[in-house]
């Protein structure tokens, strides 16, 4: 019964581990499942499964397509392995699924060396009973039983070792018995000397591991956060790339709409820009698309987003602004690009922008952020149609738009 009870508790501790490691990795998983990257997926289920406990680990994604896997599914019918499933969510989204394989096999041969261990405890608790009622039989016997188990209980110390001998006043049974007891309990402190050295190593590899554990932890969480940062930032400027724009967006106009408030849109080119990668090369223009991104960044209101579309191409979301003073914003980024003189090497450049403005009111029938980047976009090529350097809004041009 303690052993079938103990075995009910480690399975269900294997299932608990299993569940809370299941749960961890597919939160891990989760930016890099959304950014398929299957590179560092695969890295992680590699070493995931160079743990002795974790066997078989299998990564999907949404549409059922395997991402990564490493190790060995056990599907036999003596399997010792136990496969736990979960779901990989991405703001309470589901963007995959994970499959790890337990392994039982340890658990399982600890479990059988517990078994042989208390059988052996239980021979040895009968054959001490038998030998209680032998000497019980006999009122002779009462005095020396009584002398060893007063020097067996005075002679145990808080660590359980039998630190006093049974005296042998005789060379009789009792006296020859005495002699067995002292020389097996010199046995069973040898003994239990080595069980409680290979617990204090048990238990000083179970700290290390959980040390592992956290500082593994730690450096996922590290690498997630880059990986988010990587996917929402563009290189080059270190302003939040289209993706993440459109992301950003969306929300807001959907706040917009519950609110009743106005955003707007301005879409600027850099004029001519090709002209300054051919006269002056393309180190020279990176310089300016990294100036023009700085300079902005530093004059826009805290509430705006300013975001690099590629190219030359950038975009700003103006929250809670309408047509005029969104394109009061703009007209402010136009003139303040026209009066400042970038720098590259010993070369002095002069640029300009050309800017299109789109207006999305409370009352606007639409939800399409792609409709409000369309009607900025046809703004701006109305500016660069009409000489450039200059900033138009949607409104004032879409009467000429078929």
């Amino acid at each position: 019964m303690a052993l079938e009870q103990e075995k009910v508790n480690t399975l269900q501790e294997i299932n608990q581990r299993g569940s809370d490691i299941s749960r961890f990795v597919a939160k891990s998983l989760s930016y890099s499942v959304v950014g398929y990257d299957y590179h560092t997926i695969q890295l992680l289920v590699d070493e995931i499964t160079l743990s002795e406990d974790i066997s078989y680990a299998r990564v999907t994604n949404q549409k059922g397509s395997l991402m990564a896997e490493s190790g060995v599914k056990e599907t036999d019918f003596a399997s010792t392995q136990v496969l736990f499933t979960e779901d990989i969510k991405l703001n309470s989204e589901v963007v995959g699924k994970l499959e790890l394989g337990l392994s039982t096999a340890k658990t399982i041969k600890n479990l059988e060396e517990k078994k042989y261990t208390v059988l052996q405890r239980e021979v040895l608790i009968v054959f001490l009973i038998a030998l209680g009622e032998l000497l019980a039989l006999s009122f002779f016997i009462i005095r020396p039983v009584r002398m060893m188990s007063k020097t067996l209980v005075a002679g145990v110390d808080e660590n359980g070792h039998i630190v006093n001998k049974i005296p042998i006043v005789s060379r009789d049974e009792f006296g020859q018995l005495a002699e067995s007891f002292n020389i097996l309990s010199d046995r069973l402190n040898d003994v239990n000397l080595k069980l409680q050295s290979k617990i204090e190593l048990a238990d000083k590899q179970l700290v290390a591991t959980n040390q592992q554990l956290r500082i593994q932890s730690e450096e996922l969480k590290v690498i997630n956060d880059n990986f988010k940062k990587l996917s929402n930032t563009d290189d080059l400027t270190g302003l939040c790339n289209r993706r993440h724009f459109e992301e950003l967006m969306y929300n807001e106009l959907e706040t917009a709409r519950r609110h009743g408030d106005s955003n707007s849109v301005i879409i600027f080119d850099i004029d001519y820009f090709k002209n300054v990668n051919d006269t002056y090369g393309h180190p020279c223009g990176d310089s300016v698309l990294r100036d023009v991104s700085t300079l902005l960044k530093e004059r826009m209101r805290k509430t705006d987003f300013l975001c690099r579309l590629g190219g030359e191409e950038f975009v700003v979301l103006c929250k809670r602004a309408e047509k005029e003073s969104a394109m009061k914003i703009a007209e402010d980024m136009r003139k303040t690009v026209e009066g400042t003189q970038f720098t590259f090497a010993e070369s002095v450049i002069n640029i300009t922008i050309s800017l299109g403005v789109a207006t999305m009111g409370p009352d606007d029938k639409f939800n399409d952020p792609d409709l409000a980047y369309r009607q900025a976009d046809q703004a701006v090529y109305f500016s660069k149609k009409n000489g450039r350097n200059c900033s138009t809004h949607f409104n004032d041009i879409k009467s000429d738009i078929r």
